[in-house]
């Protein structure tokens, strides 16, 4: 995507430079009923898309490609008119314009979508939030040892390290746990909770490798 509107520009910018009278450009119709047609057929996407938007990321994205589309094949058609019946050369700079904001689009959207694949921590106030639901979710917990909420795509996975007292039953501890597993996975945009219990907090982090 980005190669191709880099073409764009460069064309568009050698046809400005190079061209040496004020000719107007050749009024084609049948690309003109072409891009109506898939205009026609980007909005029907774009308003079925709007409907599921919030139920799939994957949706949202779509549905800010045709959003995106929208916009820039309708400039795009008023440019190709201006630069047949008005000014030549308002055609290659609706070009222009229209592939740099191709690039700007989908290189925010990439940045953002890169964020939430490679693990994005929660805002702190999240964090707070779920430091709170564990710390006051039952007397049987002692102390929260470690909170922590990343992104697995557009949701949060969650790791909870409880401490409760050692002479705690392990049905108790195991259902106490299990509890509050289902209650933080109820939160919106948590996608999956991991409750661990303990009895002390001078262990050394879990999960550490061990290097010989």
């Amino acid at each position: 995507m980005g190669s191709v509107n880099l073409v764009v520009i460069v064309e568009s910018a050698r046809s400005l430079i190079t061209k040496s009278d004020d000719s107007l450009q050749d009024f084609h119709i049948p690309s003109i009923i072409a891009v109506a047609s898939a205009l026609g057929v980007k909005f029907l996407l774009f308003l079925y898309c709007y409907s599921l938007r919030k139920n799939s990321s994957q949706v949202r994205v779509l549905w800010e490609d045709h959003r995106n589309d929208l916009w820039i094949n309708s400039f795009g058609i008023l440019m190709s008119c201006g630069g047949s019946k008005l000014r030549w050369y308002l055609d290659p700079m609706g070009a222009i314009v229209i592939a740099l904001g191709v690039i700007v689009s989908w290189g925010r959207t990439i940045y953002g979508q890169f964020e939430l694949l490679a693990g994005k921590t929660a805002p702190h106030d999240f964090l707070q939030l779920l430091v709170y639901k564990a710390a006051t979710f039952s007397e049987e917990i002692d102390k929260i040892d470690t909170v922590r909420a990343y992104h697995s795509g557009p949701d949060y996975f969650v790791e909870v390290d409880i401490v409760m007292n050692s002479s705690t039953p392990l049905w108790k501890a195991h259902d106490i746990s299990q509890q509050l597993q289902d209650k933080i996975e109820d939160l919106p945009d948590v996608e999956r909770a991991f409750v661990h219990v303990d009895y002390e907090t001078t262990h050394t982090p879990e999960h550490r490798k061990q290097h010989s």
